[in-house]
C-alpha cells in the first residue's frame, strides 16, 4: 500500500516575495491549528528570509526542476512531508525556471520560481491565489484563474460580505470551490513588506493567519491535499559510510552573520556518517576540535564585517585549518568573509585572508541568477571538467587578487567565469549549490581528499592564467 503524500501547489504572483503574504497566512493559519506544515520554495537558492520557518516551526525546503532530476524532486518532496501533515509547494505559473528566462534580471530578489513543471511532475493539486483587492462591489469579472486550479484562495477581501460574494462568483464563473480567504489588513501587509530580511513581524503574520482561519474550510483543504496518489519513482540509493570506516566531523557556521543552508545538505551528510557541529565565526575563539570539513554558508556577513574582522583568533584558527591541509567549503557571504577584504558602502574591512579575492557589496543587489559552471581544475569538489548548476549570488562583486600568499600553497580560480576560487583545500563559491542534486559532490565532502592542488615545479602561476583569461 502506497504511503499518502498530502501536498498542494500554491500558485501565487511573480511579484514576490516568497512566501507570499497569502502563502504566509495559509501556512501560519494551518500551524495555529496544530498542522505540521512543510513549505517548499520552487527556486533552490538560499535566502536570509526565513519567514516560512518562523511561521511553521519547520525549516523551509526547496524543489527545482532546473537543478534537480525528476527522481530527486520526487524523493525530496516525499521525504520532506514524512514528518508533516501537509506539504505546500509555492511558486508562480509564470515564474522563471532556468537560464535566459524572463524575470530573473529584475523584480523582487526573492521572487518565486516556476511552479508548472513541478505541478506536472509531482501531480500536485493546485490551490490558486486570486487577488480581489480593490474590486468594486458591482464587478462581474475576476482575475484569470489558472485552468489547472482545483480550488481557489481569495486574497485581499475587505469584509465578510465580500468574502461570501466572491465565493459565489468564483463558483458561478469557474465551478471551483473557495477553500479560504485572507483579509486586506493593510497595516499587517505594510509591516511585512517593510520588514528586514532577517526579521519576522510575528503580530502581523498572526493577524493574517487569524483572517485566513476565519474563512478557511480545513476539511476541504485536507481532502484536496490527499486527492491524488503520489507518482511512482525509483529512489536513488543513498551512499553510506562503510562499516568500520572512521567517522568525520563537519563544523558549520551558524550565528547572526551566517546561517543559510539547505536542510537536505545536512541530511545527506548525516546519511554518510557525518557528525555535525555548530560554531560561530562571530563569537567563538576557535573551530571545534577534530574537524575534517568546515562549511560557512551565505547570510549577512556585510552587516557584521567589523565584528568578523575583529575576531582574529577565529581567523587564525581557519588559516591553521587550511595550512594543515584540511577542507573548507564556503558560499556567498561566507566566501566574501574568507577573501582578502570586504568593501561595504565605501568602507573596507579585512577578511580572513584565505581566498584570493576581494569582495564588494553590490550597490544594487541583483536577483540570484541560474548558472552552469565547468570546473577548470581538479579539486576535492570534483575533477576538471565537472559541470555544476546553481544560483549565482547577486549581492557581491568580485575582483581576483593574485598577490602571493605567505603560505606556499596553491590558489586561484576553479571556474573560468571567476565565481569559484580555491586555496589548497579551501573552496569558495559565489554560486549556491543544492547538494541534494549533486550526489557526487556531497560524497566528495565526506570522502578522501583528491590529490593536492599544489602545482608541480615550473608550473604556471595563477596570475599568469588570469592575465591571459
Amino acid at each position: 500500500m502506497t504511503t499518502p503524500v498530502p501536498r498542494l501547489a500554491l500558485a501565487t504572483s511573480t511579484a514576490g516575495p516568497d512566501p507570499s503574504i497569502a502563502g504566509l497566512a495559509l501556512i501560519a493559519g494551518l500551524t495555529a491549528r496544530r498542522w505540521r506544515v512543510q513549505h517548499f520554495r520552487t527556486r533552490a537558492c538560499p535566502t536570509p528570509n526565513e519567514a516560512a520557518a518562523h511561521a511553521t516551526g519547520m525549516p523551509g525546503r526547496h524543489l527545482d526542476t532546473w537543478l534537480m532530476p525528476p527522481d530527486v524532486c520526487l524523493s525530496l518532496l516525499a521525504g520532506g512531508v514524512r514528518a508533516a501533515d501537509i506539504g505546500v509547494v509555492e511558486g508562480s505559473l509564470a515564474g522563471p525556471v532556468g537560464p535566459g528566462c524572463c524575470g530573473l534580471g529584475a523584480g523582487h530578489p526573492n521572487a518565486p520560481g516556476g511552479l508548472a513543471p513541478l505541478v506536472e511532475l509531482l501531480d500536485l493539486p493546485m490551490l490558486a491565489v486570486v487577488s480581489v483587492a480593490g474590486l468594486r462591489d458591482g464587478t462581474l469579472h475576476l482575475p484569470a484563474v489558472p485552468r489547472e486550479a482545483a480550488a481557489v484562495l481569495l486574497d485581499g477581501v475587505e469584509t465578510d460580505e465580500d468574502a461570501a460574494r466572491f465565493r459565489r462568483l468564483v463558483r458561478l464563473t469557474t465551478g471551483l470551490p473557495v477553500v479560504g480567504a485572507v483579509g486586506l489588513l493593510p497595516q499587517a501587509r505594510r509591516e511585512l513588506e517593510a520588514a528586514a530580511p532577517d526579521a519576522f513581524p510575528r503580530q502581523a503574520v498572526e493577524a493574517l493567519a487569524a483572517s485566513f482561519l476565519k474563512h478557511a474550510d480545513l476539511k476541504a483543504i485536507s481532502a484536496l491535499s490527499l486527492s491524488r496518489p503520489y507518482p511512482e519513482y525509483a529512489e536513488r540509493p543513498g551512499r553510506r559510510r562503510p562499516a568500520g570506516a572512521p567517522g568525520f566531523r563537519v563544523a558549520y557556521a551558524r550565528d547572526e552573520a551566517f546561517g543559510c543552508y539547505f536542510p537536505d545538505t545536512f541530511e545527506a551528510l548525516a546519511s554518510l556518517g557525518a557528525e555535525l557541529v555548530e560554531f560561530s565565526p562571530l563569537n567563538d575563539g576557535a573551530l571545534p576540535e577534530r574537524v575534517d570539513l568546515v562549511m560557512i554558508g551565505c547570510g549577512l556577513a556585510d552587516r557584521h564585517a567589523g565584528e568578523l574582522a575583529s575576531n582574529v583568533s577565529m581567523i587564525a584558527s581557519l588559516r591553521q585549518h587550511v595550512c594543515r591541509g584540511q577542507r573548507i567549503y564556503t558560499e556567498g557571504g561566507g566566501s566574501a568573509y574568507l577573501g582578502r577584504s570586504l568593501l561595504i558602502d565605501g568602507v573596507r574591512f579585512p577578511g580572513a585572508g584565505i581566498l584570493p579575492v576581494e569582495a564588494e557589496l553590490a550597490a544594487a543587489p541583483r536577483p540570484p541568477e541560474p548558472v552552469e559552471r565547468t570546473l577548470a581544475r581538479d579539486s576535492w569538489l570534483g575533477p576538471k571538467g565537472s559541470v555544476v548548476r546553481g544560483y549565482r549570488s547577486g549581492r557581491w562583486d568580485l575582483k581576483f587578487s593574485p598577490t602571493p600568499f605567505e603560505c606556499p600553497s596553491c590558489y586561484g580560480r576553479l571556474s573560468g567565469e571567476g565565481d569559484f576560487y580555491f586555496r589548497h583545500h579551501a573552496v569558495g563559491s559565489f554560486v549556491h549549490l543544492h547538494l541534494a542534486a549533486l550526489p557526487e559532490v556531497v560524497s566528495a565532502f565526506a570522502g578522501p581528499h583528491h590529490p593536492s592542488l599544489r602545482r608541480p615545479t615550473g608550473a604556471r602561476r595563477p596570475e599568469q592564467d588570469d592575465a591571459e583569461a
